[in-house]
């Protein structure tokens, strides 16, 4: 009689500009490096006065005003490059999912981060997530991460 297969579990750790994976061992006490290589973002950590060009422009407050005053950026760099790598992970996850790399995902991220990548995924790939969990644990060790995740872990294996 053959044994049902085991589904496949990524533990996917992340931050906005990190992303780690994780696999649970074939003996399901510990956490092994994914198959997939981990993403880095240096950008997202970088300074801001390296994520843009120039100093904003400056314009008068009112006509016939003497004073100057800075205009205010649209953006925040540091969070355009946070989207960007969330946007590069959610097209990694999905062209797993479509290569059936896994069969189930826990996504392990600060609750920011989590909101923002839950908006990128795709349908299948959310289909695939079997927990969330709103933490930002992407400097723990493999072990380390075990011991917080393994309760979460253990009854999707």
């Amino acid at each position: 009689m053959l044994k049902p297969k085991r589904p496949r579990t990524w533990i996917v750790v992340a931050d906005g500009a990190r992303a780690r994976f994780f696999e649970p061992s074939d003996d399901g006490k510990k956490f092994v490096a994914g198959r997939q290589a981990d993403m880095v973002s240096p950008e997202s950590r970088g300074h801001a006065r390296d994520l843009k060009s120039d100093k904003p422009g400056r314009g008068y407050a009112a006509a016939g005003a003497s004073a100057r005053h800075a205009f205010e950026p649209a953006h925040d760099p540091h969070k355009l490059e946070k989207h960007k790598f969330s946007a590069a992970l959610a097209e990694v996850l999905d062209s797993a999912c479509e290569r059936r790399a896994f069969d189930r995902i826990i996504l392990v991220a600060p609750r920011r981060s989590l909101g923002e990548l839950r908006g990128l995924l795709s349908a299948r790939v959310q289909r695939c997530i079997g927990k969330e969990v709103a933490k930002d644990l992407t400097n723990e060790t493999a072990a380390s991460l075990w011991r917080r995740l393994q309760t979460v872990v253990k009854p999707t294996l």
